[in-house]
């Protein structure tokens, strides 16, 4: 559901101008995502950023699904940059040239952000739907649905924006650890796995499976997101549909939540698969 457009270009964009270009806009930073795409956010404000990438024949701009009032305006600014810098003609996503400026308008950002967040809201009836913000995922699925069900309009898009904010830059700082991707017999792709134990602080994230270590030489507990929110300890925050803030909570505590996932343990059933 992302919108493109095309920027036909006379001169080679060069990302090192327009990195300096968009430096000097205030609350702005850009990371390259590689093979010649980079993505562009206002910290603390964007929701999504968009992304910039130098294809073979053309620059393409991307505007993702939810992206917010402050993405647009930032689009409308690199846009102009890269025209100038590359002599280029923009083209909308049915490919015509567009002639006139700015590329979103006050009236169009409006129209489009409600219409994603009512798009977003609809599918996570019955659906789990991730979006990746500027720095995180975020959630959403049946539990974000019927908090968001009463809202409409303006209170509707104030809900999932502020969400989206909230995960990606109101969540405390801890460090990112304990990934692993396995694979085992049966499974063509590598599953996503968490580890967490009580010796550190988490923001966990959506997995193919949580890990929980207990002493040394027995297996890990495994279970799922959904287990892990039906017996969340006190101590533990669900922010949107599957993001938690995990700190480091009392032993006592931590033990019961061993106990409680023990019940609903996956990992016999994950180490017979395909056996």
């Amino acid at each position: 559901m992302s919108v493109v457009h095309n920027i036909i270009n006379k001169k080679p964009l060069d990302f090192s101008r327009l990195n300096n270009f968009v430096s000097g806009i205030s609350g702005v930073l850009y990371e390259d995502k590689g093979e010649g795409t980079f993505l562009y956010w206002i910290d603390g404000k964007s929701t999504r950023g968009l992304n910039v990438t130098v294809e073979k024949d053309l620059i393409e701009v991307r505007n993702m699904v939810l992206s917010n009032r402050h993405d647009y305006e930032l689009t409308n600014q690199i846009v102009a940059e890269i025209v100038t810098m590359t002599e280029g003609v923009v083209h909308d996503p049915e490919e015509k040239p567009i002639p006139d400026f700015p590329l979103w308008s006050s009236d169009k950002i409006a129209e489009t952000e409600l219409h994603d967040c009512d798009v977003i809201r609809t599918l996570s009836r019955e659906h789990d739907v991730s979006i990746f913000g500027a720095i995180r995922n975020v959630h959403f699925g049946k539990r974000m649905y019927e908090t968001l069900k009463p809202l409409e309009g303006s209170k509707l898009k104030d809900a999932i924006f502020d969400l989206i904010l909230k995960v990606n830059y109101q969540l405390p700082k801890f460090e990112p650890s304990g990934i692993m991707m396995v694979s085992s017999s049966g499974d063509d792709e590598k599953k996503k796995m968490k580890v967490i134990t009580n010796e550190t602080d988490y923001i966990i994230d959506k997995y193919d499976y949580i890990l929980l270590f207990l002493s040394e030489g027995q297996p890990p507990i495994m279970i799922t997101n959904e287990i892990l929110n039906s017996i969340l300890p006190s101590g533990w925050t669900l922010v949107d549909e599957y993001t938690v803030v995990a700190p480091m909570i009392k032993q006592k505590e931590w033990d019961k939540f061993l106990k409680n996932a023990q019940k609903q343990d996956l990992w016999d059933s994950y180490m017979n698969k395909g056996n």
